[in-house]
């Protein structure tokens, strides 16, 4: 069973949906799910739903809920894709998804929070985490975007673009061609199997870990890295905070993630980190069964950590858990 939310916040009125635990011991830590970018609450794939299905099932009070402009929820956003990945990364939403914690809690009486998702859901998530060390007890963070923007040299669009289009077709492909030839994203991309090249890898044999290598430092932030964002990462994680991190294998964020954990960890425990990395799916896990591993892993990480009875609220200590868990699933 599911429940409609309304909640007013910020002077919003936000929309969600309420899967009330199970029958039998209630959790007194409830989960968040927040949007991934620009989907609905229900997530791509409906990934969001089914995660919140699943951990209802064992006890956990969940909640997805539209921040303001996004789904259901009215309010104004930024006209651009673009301009949206800007202000999540700058942390646009956390003000607001704080307050939308607070009232869950408050309504339902809980004891904490676990927050995340997909995406930008897990930039809000973790700006959040790291502002409210109290009331956020745990973070899951699916194929986490540390980087500010990709800015890629297209040099094509806009209305001029069209008309040129329709008169130099060769012309506009090869601007094309060339402008992902050498773009650093487009080389990042093509070499983590995410733009239409990438295809040509299974007939022409290429050293992609040697290139990847040239391309990144391993042991510094990238000149893209969102710093604010690593520098709250750098501090949930050496709390010792509970968190998930599950990365698409090889993909950009995966690889990226790779080089945050690299130079931004170094010399720091963190032993509550559990990271898993799937195998042969998408960004937003639609692909190779992706989401049901996903949430089987999510719920496996919840039900470790904060297991139900009297003191659920209170999160595993570190050293009762196996340290930086890591691995990957098929």
């Amino acid at each position: 069973m599911r429940e409609l939310l309304q909640l007013d916040v910020k002077g919003h009125r936000l929309w969600g949906t309420y899967h009330p635990p199970a029958p039998g011991p209630r959790r007194s830590v409830g989960v968040l799910f927040l949007n991934p970018g620009h989907v609905p609450r229900t997530g791509h794939g409906g990934l969001s739903t089914q995660a919140a299905e699943q951990l209802s099932a064992k006890g956990f009070p969940c909640f997805r809920v539209d921040l303001p402009g996004l789904g259901d929820s009215d309010g104004g956003l930024p006209e651009t894709t673009s301009e949206l990945y800007q202000h999540v990364c700058n942390g646009g939403f956390v003000d607001v998804a704080n307050a939308v914690r607070a009232e869950l809690q408050r309504r339902y009486v809980l004891d904490g929070m676990l927050l995340g998702g997909l995406c930008g859901a897990a930039t809000t998530s973790l700006y959040l985490a790291d502002l409210e060390p109290r009331a956020v007890l745990g973070l899951f963070m699916f194929e986490p975007e540390f980087y500010l923007s990709e800015q890629e040299a297209v040099g094509v669009a806009g209305e001029g673009a069209k008309e040129a289009s329709e008169s130099e077709p060769s012309r506009l492909s090869l601007k094309r061609v060339t402008s992902k030839l050498f773009s650093y994203w487009g080389w990042m991309r093509m070499l983590t199997r995410e733009n239409e090249y990438a295809r040509l890898f299974k007939y022409v044999p290429f050293p992609r870990q040697r290139l990847l290598d040239l391309l990144m430092d391993w042991d510094s932030l990238p000149a893209v890295a969102n710093v604010p964002l690593v520098r709250a990462w750098q501090r949930v994680v050496e709390r010792g905070l509970p968190v998930l991190v599950i990365t698409a294998e090889g993909k950009l964020r995966d690889v990226f993630f790779d080089r945050i954990h690299r130079s931004a960890l170094a010399g720091l425990r963190h032993s509550n980190l559990t990271r898993t990395r799937l195998r042969g799916t998408n960004h937003i896990f639609t692909t190779g069964g992706a989401i049901d591993t996903c949430v089987a892993h999510l719920a496996q990480w919840a039900t470790a950590h904060f297991p139900g009875g009297a003191s659920s609220h209170l999160p595993v200590m570190p050293g009762a858990v196996r340290q930086g868990a890591e691995r990957v699933a098929s």
